[in-house]
C-alpha cells in the first residue's frame, strides 16, 4: 500500500484495510485480555490485604475488572474490531480516571498511556494515535495543574510493593500487547508477500499472453483491430501499422478514427461501428480506403464483442484487395470483349461440356433456341431443345470430336425451329480443351443455309483435321 504524504490526512483504518489478518479468531488478543484482567484481580486482593488507606482504590481497579470482563464479551460476540476500540477508548478512560483519583501524575498506571497510542496507532490508525497523544498530554497538564490546586494526589502514595506489582502488570500488558502486535505484523506481512508474489506471477502471465496475442495479431497477413464501445482504439497488429504509415502500437491505442482519419471517413467508419453495436451481427464490405496517401480497394468486416450477452467492443479485420479487383476488372473486360466478338460475328456459336450440357452461347444461337438471352440456355442439352428430335444425332457428332479430338467442319445438319420448321445448318464442332490441354467439352458454330440450299445441291462434309 503506497504510502501518503501527509498521514493525519489519511482516514483509511489499518483493520479496515487488513480485515482478513486482524478479525480473524486470533487468541492472542484474548490472553492479553486476561493477562490485564488477572493482573487487575492480583492489585484488588494486595489492596485489600493492605492498610486501610489503600481499600479505596480498590474502585478504581474494580473498573479495570469490568472493561476486561466487557471486551472478552464484546469479542466473543461482535469480533476484534469492536474490541479493539473498546479497549483503547475504554482503557485510556479508566487509566485516566485511576489516575486522577490516585497518585495524579506520579502514578505508576500512567505508564499504560503510551502503551495505549501503541496499540491505538497499529491497530486503528493515525488519526486514533494522534487523538490519545493530544488527550493524554491534556489530561497530564490538568492532574498537575489539578495538585497544584490541591485536587488531586491527596490520596496515600502506594507502598513500593504496590508499586511493583503495578510496574509487573504493565510489563505484562506490554509483552501481551506487543506479541499480538507483531503476530498481526508478521501475518500481514506474509500475507502482503504472497500477494506480492500471485500479483507479479499473474502480471507475468499477462504479460506472456498479451505477447502471445501480438505474436498471433501480427501475423495475419491484413489488418487486424480492436475498439471498445466508445470506438478508442484498443490494438492493432503490424499490418495495421504498415497500411496507414504509424510508427507503433502505442501511437494508435487510445485514439478514435476522428484522430487518425478524414473527417467525413471517420464520420462513416463511426457509423458502421455503430451499426455493428446495435444489431449485434458482423458487417462485411468491400470500400475504398485511404492508406498511406493512397486510396485502395479492402475487403472489410466489424464483428461485436460480446461479454456476457452485452456488446463492449468491436473486432475487425481489412484486407487489401487491390490487386484482386484489378484482376477482376481484367478478367470482366477480357469478358465483355469476348461477349461482344461472339455477338458479333455472323455465326451462331455455342459449347457444350462432357456431358452434352450447354455451357454458353451467342445471342444469335439463343434466339434461334427461342431464347430471350444467353443465360437461358446454360444447363441445358439438345432433348430440352425445340430440335429434340435431332439430338441423337447431335450426340454423336458431339461424341465423335470429344472422343477423336478431331475437329468436324463444314457439314450439314437439319435443325427444327421453336415455331416447328426445319432449317439446314452448315456446322462445324471443334474440341474445347483446358489449360492442361485436356477435352472437357466441345465448340461449335453454323449459319442458316436454308435458303441457299433450296437452289443448290447437297453439300458434303469435309473430312476431320485435326
Amino acid at each position: 500500500m503506497a504510502m501518503n504524504r501527509n498521514p493525519l490526512s489519511d482516514s483509511r483504518v489499518p483493520i479496515d484495510d487488513y480485515p482478513e489478518l486482524i478479525v480473524e479468531d486470533n487468541p492472542l488478543l484474548s490472553h492479553a485480555i486476561w493477562v490485564i484482567l488477572v493482573g487487575a484481580l492480583v492489585y484488588i486482593a494486595m489492596l485489600l490485604a493492605a492498610p486501610q488507606g489503600f481499600q479505596e482504590r480498590v474502585y478504581s481497579v474494580a473498573l479495570l475488572v469490568g472493561l476486561c470482563l466487557a471486551a472478552q464479551a464484546v469479542l466473543h460476540y461482535r469480533g476484534v474490531v469492536p474490541t479493539v476500540r473498546l479497549l483503547a477508548i475504554g482503557g485510556w478512560l479508566l487509566v485516566t480516571l485511576i489516575a486522577a483519583n490516585g497518585e495524579g501524575v506520579r502514578g505508576p498506571i500512567l505508564i499504560a498511556y503510551p502503551i495505549i497510542l501503541i496499540f491505538a496507532g497499529w491497530m486503528l490508525g493515525v488519526r486514533y494515535a494522534v487523538a490519545v497523544l493530544i488527550a493524554s498530554t491534556i489530561a497530564v497538564i490538568l492532574m498537575v495543574m489539578g495538585e497544584q490546586a490541591g485536587f488531586v494526589g491527596g490520596i496515600r502514595p502506594a507502598t513500593s510493593g504496590m508499586v511493583a506489582v503495578a510496574h509487573a502488570i504493565v510489563l505484562a500488558i506490554s509483552t501481551a500487547m506487543t506479541i499480538y502486535l507483531l503476530n498481526v505484523f508478521r501475518r500481514r506481512y506474509a500475507e502482503e508477500c504472497r500477494l506480492n508474489d500471485e500479483n507479479t506471477r499473474h502480471l507475468k502471465a499477462i504479460e506472456k499472453r498479451e505477447n502471445y496475442q501480438r505474436a498471433l495479431l501480427d501475423n495475419f497477413p491484413f489488418m487486424v483491430w480492436l475498439k471498445d464501445e466508445e470506438g478508442r482504439y484498443l490494438a492493432v497488429n503490424q499490418a495495421f501499422l504498415d497500411g496507414f504509415g504509424w510508427p507503433s502500437a502505442e501511437t494508435v491505442v487510445g485514439k478514435t478514427d476522428l484522430d487518425i482519419a478524414a473527417l467525413n471517413l471517420a464520420g462513416k467508419y463511426r457509423q458502421d461501428d455503430l451499426t455493428v453495436f446495435s444489431s449485434s451481427a458482423a458487417k462485411p464490405v468491400e470500400e475504398l480506403i485511404e492508406m498511406d496517401g493512397r486510396w485502395r480497394w479492402c475487403e472489410t468486416s466489424k464483428s461485436p464483442v460480446m461479454v456476457d450477452g452485452k456488446v463492449v467492443g468491436m473486432v475487425g479485420y481489412a484486407r487489401d484487395i487491390t490487386e484482386r479487383k484489378a484482376v477482376e476488372a481484367e478478367v470482366a473486360e477480357s469478358r465483355n470483349l469476348f461477349r461482344a466478338v461472339i455477338d458479333t460475328v455472323p455465326l451462331r456459336v455455342f459449347w457444350k461440356d462432357r456431358n452434352y450440357k450447354y455451357l454458353g452461347c451467342n445471342e444469335a444461337f439463343a434466339r434461334d433456341a427461342g431464347m430471350r438471352h444467353p443465360k437461358e440456355v446454360i444447363g441445358k442439352d439438345d432433348y430440352q431443345m425445340a430440335w429434340s428430335d435431332q439430338a441423337r444425332s447431335y450426340h454423336a457428332d458431339d461424341r465423335d470430336v470429344m472422343e477423336s479430338g478431331y475437329a468436324k467442319l463444314s457439314f450439314e445438319q437439319a435443325q427444327t425451329t421453336p415455331r416447328g420448321d426445319v432449317q439446314w445448318l452448315r456446322m462445324s464442332k471443334v474440341p474445347l480443351k483446358n489449360q492442361q490441354n485436356e477435352i472437357i467439352g466441345v465448340l461449335g458454330m453454323y449459319e442458316d443455309i436454308t435458303a441457299t440450299r433450296r437452289f443448290g445441291g447437297d453439300a458434303a462434309a469435309t473430312k476431320p483435321i485435326l
